[in-house]
């Protein structure tokens, strides 16, 4: 199970949109792995997008830039979880060119697929998600997606009264009996002698 805060998810979507081209885009969720005896399980920290080439059908990720984009997994003890990548229709398969230019070739990596470049803000249920088995990619079903993939809360707030600053107050309220602030500051240095 990945576990994805909606507030990388939102920024992925941010900067997708800010793409002005329509053009394939991609980005990866990394993140902390936790393995049990079961399953891996991991939760994403980090949103990367790598240096890449960004045409109308396609994206390539060159080798030196891949390496550029995964320069922190050892410093801060991170993996890979998942790739995202923009398709410029509706249709959220893999391509040949998908499975061959995937992030990684190992079994149960995950390759995310958002339609229509992303521009009309897809959510997961909206994504084509792929998983990496021993024959090929497989696209998963909407039951196997759920569980593998989850969004979660990634902000909360429930302050119940917005702190806002004091204005409209009369001039008496904010400076004692007619003085400036800096007269009460002067009456305390002056106690002192």
């Amino acid at each position: 199970m990945i576990t994805i805060p909606e507030t990388i998810w939102t920024r992925m979507l941010d900067e997708f949109e800010g793409e002005a081209r329509e053009v394939e885009q991609v980005a990866y969720f990394d993140g902390i792995v936790i393995e049990d005896a079961e399953r891996m399980v991991g939760v994403a920290t980090t949103l990367t997008i790598p240096d890449a080439l960004l045409e109308a059908g396609r994206f390539e990720v060159s080798p030196e830039a891949m390496s550029q984009a995964g320069k922190h997994f050892r410093r801060c003890r991170m993996q890979r979880l998942a790739q995202v990548h923009t398709h410029p229709s509706a249709w959220v398969g893999h391509s040949p060119w998908d499975d061959q230019r995937a992030y990684s070739q190992a079994v149960g990596a995950i390759s995310i697929v958002l339609p229509d470049f992303a521009r009309n803000r897809p959510t997961l249920e909206q994504a084509g998600v792929h998983v990496r088995t021993r024959t090929g990619w497989r696209q998963l079903s909407e039951e196997e997606k759920a569980q593998r993939l989850r969004l979660v809360p990634g902000y909360l707030d429930f302050r119940k009264h917005e702190t806002k600053p004091i204005t409209n107050l009369p001039t008496s309220v904010l400076t004692p009996r007619g003085r400036r602030w800096w007269h009460a500051l002067a009456f305390w240095r002056n106690k002192e002698a």
